[in-house]
């Protein structure tokens, strides 16, 4: 292989400069990375199937029957077997209930006429889809405890109502396999402030060690800048690719800190450390030894995707999926903008004595 950074090396520092724009294009702006109903709360379905299933012939029945906010629903699909994907993160309806019911409650000792009025409100959302009583002859508390029941007994009844729904349109019998999950906005919210404090600690942990390690501004920014790039160039495909940031995802972003992480160590250590040949011979040689780091562990990650696909074993897709875009950035950021700049760098200190 021939010595990339025998001439003007520091041109290579164009490529990953703009190609970060572009990452922070993708992820901020347009398409954005979705975030995961583990992260904003919602509810996922999986339905496995002998046959592959039309999604277009489904959303539109949903989308008449019920107010289902950011409805999702896709096919799912592997050569030993079939199924349907379906996520939304709340049934307007019954939130509506559920926020009117609340209302009835705190206002019931302050004002009862109130409170019974934002009963009747609730009863209203819950009567779509089961039956109530008559309450005109009730008080405030007996009209709340009414539209509390019937909320719950609405709840039980979309959830059934849902899965009726989708038997019925694909005309499946027999025992079906209804893969569900179901998270609160609050919960998603907490997982998702307490997911970013840990990736930005574990991220400021990594800092701390590389700026103690090394002592020296230039090469610890480098590898800082590598890291960032990495993590940016995992987010923008992400994105094009609608894999969400979820609980699965946020840690494979942190093992990805690791992986990058460790081939700058390297590049940097053996041009800072080692003194035997020229400083560009160093960094020709620490690329070979980390490009075959580097694809023995992408054909690993390969591996894990192709078996996960088949099996549709999500969560291991998602990680995989993740170290892989990861990975590929590394290879930009570590030998296209670290290597020219500790070139660079450790050129000019040799120059200078």
């Amino acid at each position: 292989m021939n010595n990339l950074y025998l001439g003007d090396y520091k041109r290579y520092l164009l490529i990953p400069a703009v190609l970060f724009i572009v990452f922070l294009f993708l992820i901020f702006i347009t398409p954005g990375v979705p975030q995961g109903i583990d992260l904003k709360g919602g509810t996922s379905i999986i339905v496995r199937a002998d046959s592959e299933l039309d999604p277009n012939l489904l959303i539109p029945i949903l989308e008449e029957k019920y107010s289902l906010d950011e409805l999702q629903v896709g096919s799912v699909s592997s050569p030993n077997s079939f199924g349907l994907f379906l996520q939304f993160s709340e049934n307007a309806d019954i939130v509506a209930a559920q926020n009117l019911l609340n209302q009835a409650k705190d206002s019931l000792e302050s004002n009862p006429e109130s409170a019974k009025q934002f009963a009747l409100e609730s009863i209203v959302y819950s009567q779509k889809f089961t039956e109530v009583e008559n309450t005109s002859a009730l008080n405030a508390q007996q009209t709340i405890s009414v539209a509390d029941k019937a909320l719950t007994k609405a709840e039980e009844t979309f959830n059934k109502d849902l899965q009726d729904t989708i038997s019925q349109t694909y005309h499946l019998k027999g025992d079906l396999k209804f893969q569900k999950r179901e998270i609160g906005p609050s919960l998603g919210e907490n997982f998702f402030s307490t997911g970013i404090t840990v990736a930005l600690v574990g991220l400021l942990l990594v800092i701390i060690v590389i700026f103690i390690f090394f002592r020296e501004v230039v090469p610890s920014a480098a590898i800082v800048f590598a890291v960032l790039f990495d993590v940016a160039g995992a987010l923008a495909l992400m994105a094009l690719f609608e894999i969400p940031l979820s609980l699965a995802t946020i840690p494979a972003l942190l093992m990805l800190i690791g992986y990058s992480v460790d081939t700058d160590l390297m590049l940097t250590t053996r041009l800072l450390k080692r003194r035997e040949g020229s400083a560009r011979e160093r960094a020709h040689e620490s690329m070979i030894t980390g490009l075959t780091m580097t694809f023995t562990t992408l054909a690993a990650l390969t591996s894990m995707i192709v078996l996960s696909y088949f099996g549709q074993i999500q969560v291991i897709y998602e990680i995989s999926a993740v170290l892989l875009f990861g990975l590929f950035a590394d290879i930009l950021s570590t030998w296209l903008m670290n290597a020219p700049i500790l070139l660079w760098y450790v050129e000019k200190k040799e120059g200078s004595k």
